[in-house]
């Protein structure tokens, strides 16, 4: 199931892959560092326009998120 969570879960793996801190990359992405700590820690849902912004602070596409999120989230509707 997808949620504030496994988004955050998500945003901290590929973080982490590049190398950077949350305040380094909540700096490029233009967010409050506590804000971006909230949103990985799962305490918020990231607008569609923070998507935006943590992607490109991390060189990736948003789609790319989705394709990120289907490797790892069961997504079961029923």
């Amino acid at each position: 199931m997808i949620n504030a969570t496994s988004i955050g879960n998500i945003l901290r793996e590929l973080r982490e892959k590049k190398g950077l801190t949350q305040e380094q990359l909540s700096g490029l992405a233009t967010l409050d560092r506590t804000h971006y700590s909230k949103i990985e820690r799962g305490l918020g849902s990231p607008t569609i326009d923070t998507i935006f912004k943590i992607f490109y602070a991390l060189d990736m596409k948003p789609h790319e998120l989705i394709k990120f999120m289907e490797e790892r989230v069961d997504f079961n509707f029923k």
